[in-house]
C-alpha cells in the first residue's frame, strides 16, 4: 500500500462568479463594514460643531475720497489688479485680527479658547489646556477670516467662518469697518503731517521776516531813508521782479510736485490733476457693474452685454485721453512756470546790477527789502496751503465703501453632513468588499464538499448539520436532514447486511465531532435493521461514558488483557438495538494490547456476530493507538468539522494516516451550520433550500 498522498489537481482560479458567492458569504461582515464607518462618522459629526461662514463686499474706490471741489486721482489700470489686491492684505493684517479679536472678545469664547470648552466624563479630568494668548487667538482670527478680490474688479469679497452664525456676520462687518477706519486714519494722518509741516516752516518763515525787518529798519535809520520813502525806478523794477520770481518759483514747485506725484500713480495726486474726470469715472463704473451683471445672468454673446462693453471701452478710452491730455498740460505748465522763472531770474539780475550801479548805498536796504517781500509773499503762500489741507482733513473719506454688509447665515457650509455620510458608505462598502475577500482568502477551513474534494482527493460522503441532541437525532426525527446525512454516510461507505465491515471513524483533532457521528451512524445502522456494534477506541478520552454512563463497566482494555470475555463486555444501548462496548480500564500499556494478536483476534470474532463494526478512534494527531486501530480496520471515514479545521492540519493528519497503513474511504463535513451553508451558494447548499422543506421534517 503506498504511503503517498495521491497528486491533487489544484483548483483553477476562482472566476467572477466565484469571487461573488464568496462575497455572499461574507456578506455579514460587507454589511457590518458599511453600517460602522457611516455610524463612526455620524458620531464624528455629531462631535464636529457646525461651521458658518457670513460674507461682506466692499467696493476699493479711491476717486470716492476725494474731497469735494477736488480733483479725482487718474486710474492706473496697468496696476489695477495688484492695488486692489494689496488691500486685502490690509483687511486680514495680524493688527487687525488682533483689534477684532479684542472688541468681539473672543477670548472668552470656546472655539477661540479650547480651556472653556465644556468637555464630558470623563475627557474632563485630564483636561489640562492652557488658555491661549492674544497672538494664538489672532492667528487663529487670520485663519477664520478670508479675503478675494473678484477678477477683473475692484470687488473685495470679505467671509469670516465660526461655529456661531451671528458671531461670523458681526466678525465680517467690523473687518470691513476696520479697514475702513484703517484707509481715513491714514488719509488723516497725511493731511494732517503736510499740515504740520507747512505750519512749522511758517513758523520760521515768520522769524525770518520778523529779523529782516528789523535789519531794514536799522539800515534805514543808519541811511537816512525815512520808511515808505520810494526808492528808485530800478530798485521798484528789482522788488516787483524778486515778488515774481518768488511767486514762479512757488508756482514751479507746486506744479512739478503735482507732476511728479501723478506720474508716480498716487490717487490723490491724479485726481487733483484732472477733477472733470469725476463724471467720466462715475458712468466707466456704473457701465463695469452694468457689464459684470449682464455677463452673469445673460452670458458673453448677450447684445446689450456687447452694448455695454462698447460703451465701457469708448469712456475708458475717454478717461484715458483726457488723463493724458491734463498731463500734457500739466507737463505744459512746468515748463512755462520753469521758463518763467528763468526769465524773472535773468530779468532780476539785470535790475539788480543796475540798481547796484545808480545807488550803491542803497543795495543794503533794497536787499533787505527784497527779502522782507520775498518772505510775506511765501508765509502767505503757505498760509494758504495749510489752510487748504486743513479743508481738506475735515473731509476726509476711505477709499472704499461697503456695497453689502454680511447677515448670519441660515445654513451651516461645513460640514456636509450628506456628502460625508454618502462617501463614509462608499468607502464601508469598499472596506467591506476588501476585508471580506481577505478573511476568505485567508480562511483557510473547509465549508463544502467540493473544497474538501477538491483539497484533499478524498470523497465527502455527507455533510451532517449542527443539531442540539445529533447523537439520538436520527432517532427522534427520522426524516430530519440530520437522518437524511447519515443514511447518505452509509451509502457512501456501502453498509450493508451480512458483510461484517469494520469501519474507523476518525479526526485530524479534538472536537471534530467524530463520536457524535460514530454515535448517530450506529444508532441510524441499528434502527435501520442491521447488527450494529460500535466500540469506544479512545482509551484516555472515552466519549461514550456520558453518553451510555458506562464508566465504570468493563470494556475493550479489560477483554485485551483477558480479565473479561466479550460477552461481559457488551453493553446494550437503552435507545436502539445498538450493542457498545465501552473503552474499559485506563492503562499505560494500551498501545501494547493494540499491537497484540489480541485485538485483531478480537475483531475477527466480532466480524461474524455483527453487520457492521464502528471504530471510534482517537485524533490522528492525538494517540498511536487511534492509527493502530484505524489500520486494523477494513478503511476508515475521515470527520472534518465545518468552517473550522484548517486545510494543512487536515492534510497532515492524511499522511499520518497513509503513513500508518490506513486505507481512507472518504470523508464528512461535521457540525455544519444550516443557515450559513445554506446562504453560502455552494453546490451541496442546495439541499438547505426552502424548496426541499416538503422532503425533511426539520
Amino acid at each position: 500500500m503506498s504511503l503517498a498522498l495521491p497528486s491533487l489537481a489544484l483548483p483553477a482560479s476562482p472566476g467572477l462568479a466565484e469571487q461573488l458567492l464568496s462575497l455572499r458569504r461574507r456578506w455579514r461582515l460587507v454589511a457590518a463594514c458599511t453600517l460602522l464607518i457611516p455610524g463612526l462618522a455620524l458620531l464624528a459629526l455629531l462631535w464636529m460643531p457646525p461651521s458658518y461662514t457670513a460674507t461682506g463686499t466692499l467696493l476699493y474706490d479711491p476717486a470716492s475720497a476725494t474731497p469735494p471741489g477736488g480733483a479725482a486721482p487718474p486710474q492706473d489700470l496697468q496696476n489695477q489688479d495688484e492695488i486692489t489686491a494689496s488691500q486685502s492684505a490690509v483687511i486680514a493684517s495680524l493688527p487687525a485680527a488682533n483689534v477684532l479679536a479684542a472688541q468681539l472678545n473672543l477670548a472668552q469664547r470656546p472655539e477661540y479658547n479650547p480651556a472653556l470648552a465644556a468637555r464630558p466624563w470623563p475627557f474632563n479630568l485630564f483636561h489640562t489646556t492652557k488658555p491661549p494668548n492674544a497672538g494664538a487667538i489672532a492667528q487663529q482670527v487670520r485663519r477664520n477670516l478670508s479675503v478675494t478680490v473678484e477678477p477683473g474688479s475692484r470687488v473685495l469679497t470679505v467671509a469670516f467662518t465660526s461655529t456661531d452664525p451671528a458671531l461670523a456676520a458681526a466678525a465680517a462687518n467690523l473687518a470691513m469697518q476696520l479697514y475702513l477706519n484703517h484707509e481715513r486714519d491714514q488719509s488723516f494722518a497725511a493731511l494732517t503731517g503736510a499740515q504740520s509741516w507747512l505750519e512749522t516752516h511758517a513758523g520760521d518763515v515768520q522769524s525770518q521776516l520778523d529779523a529782516t525787518e528789523a535789519a531794514l529798519a536799522q539800515a534805514r535809520a543808519a541811511a537816512g531813508v525815512v520808511q515808505g520813502t520810494q526808492g528808485t525806478l530800478t530798485t521798484e523794477t528789482a522788488s516787483r521782479l524778486t515778488a515774481s520770481l518768488v511767486q514762479a518759483q512757488a508756482d514751479l514747485a507746486m506744479n512739478e510736485a503735482r507732476l511728479s506725484s501723478a506720474t508716480s500713480g498716487d490717487a490723490a495726486a491724479n485726481a487733483a490733476i484732472a477733477p472733470n474726470l469725476l463724471p467720466m469715472r462715475k458712468e466707466q463704473a456704473d457701465l463695469t457693474a452694468q457689464a459684470q451683471s449682464l455677463s452673469q445672468d445673460y452670458g458673453p454673446n448677450y447684445p446689450d452685454l456687447q452694448t455695454a462693453r462698447t460703451q465701457l471701452a469708448a469712456i475708458t478710452g475717454e478717461i484715458n485721453a483726457e488723463t493724458a491730455r491734463e498731463l500734457d498740460a500739466a507737463r505744459a505748465e512746468v515748463a512755462a512756470s520753469k521758463a518763467e522763472v528763468a526769465t524773472l531770474r535773468g530779468a532780476l539780475a539785470n535790475a539788480r546790477t543796475q540798481s547796484q550801479a545808480e545807488d550803491a548805498q542803497s543795495a543794503p536796504i533794497r536787499a533787505l527789502e527784497q527779502g522782507a517781500q520775498a518772505s510775506r509773499d511765501m508765509l502767505r503762500s503757505m498760509t494758504e496751503q495749510a489752510g487748504q489741507l486743513a479743508q481738506d482733513a475735515s473731509l476726509t473719506r476711505p477709499d472704499a465703501r461697503i456695497l453689502s454688509a454680511a447677515a448670519p447665515p441660515a445654513q451651516p457650509d461645513t460640514p456636509c453632513r450628506a456628502l460625508i455620510l454618502s462617501a463614509a458608505a462608499a468607502l464601508g462598502f469598499c472596506a467591506g468588499l476588501l476585508l471580506a475577500g481577505l478573511v476568505d482568502a485567508l480562511d483557510t477551513s473547509l465549508r463544502s464538499g467540493e473544497a474538501l474534494r477538491a483539497a484533499l482527493g478524498l470523497a465527502c460522503f455527507a455533510l451532517l448539520p449542527e443539531t442540539a441532541t445529533p447523537k439520538q437525532a436520527a432517532l427522534d426525527a427520522p426524516f430530519s436532514l440530520f437522518a437524511e446525512q447519515l443514511r447518505a454516510l452509509r451509502t457512501g461507505l456501502g453498509l450493508a447486511a451480512g458483510e461484517g465491515r469494520i469501519i474507523a471513524i476518525t479526526a485530524a483533532r479534538p472536537g471534530e465531532g467524530k463520536t457524535t457521528a460514530t454515535i448517530a451512524l450506529a444508532r441510524s445502522l441499528a434502527a435501520a435493521g442491521l447488527r450494529v456494534l460500535a466500540i469506544d477506541g479512545d482509551i484516555r478520552q472515552p466519549g461514550f461514558n456520558p453518553v451510555f454512563n458506562c464508566a465504570a463497566a468493563p470494556g475493550l482494555t479489560d477483554h485485551l488483557q483477558g480479565a473479561a470475555t466479550l460477552e461481559a463486555i457488551f453493553l446494550a444501548d437503552p435507545l436502539s438495538p445498538l450493542t457498545i462496548i465501552p473503552a474499559g480500564t485506563p492503562t499505560r500499556a494500551a498501545l501494547s494490547l493494540f499491537l497484540s494478536p489480541a485485538l485483531p483476534a478480537c475483531l475477527n470474532a466480532l466480524r461474524s456476530r455483527f453487520d457492521v463494526i464502528l471504530l471510534d478512534v482517537p485524533p490522528a494527531f492525538a494517540l498511536a493507538e487511534g492509527r493502530v486501530l484505524a489500520r486494523l480496520a477494513d478503511s476508515a471515514l475521515l470527520c472534518v468539522r465545518w468552517g473550522h479545521t484548517p486545510r494543512r492540519v487536515v492534510l497532515a493528519a492524511m499522511l499520518l494516516l497513509r503513513e500508518a497503513g490506513v486505507t481512507l474511504a472518504g470523508a464528512a463535513l461535521t457540525r455544519v451550520n444550516v443557515k450559513a451553508h445554506g446562504s453560502s451558494g455552494y453546490a451541496d447548499a442546495e439541499i438547505y433550500q426552502p424548496r426541499y422543506g416538503g422532503y425533511f421534517n426539520r
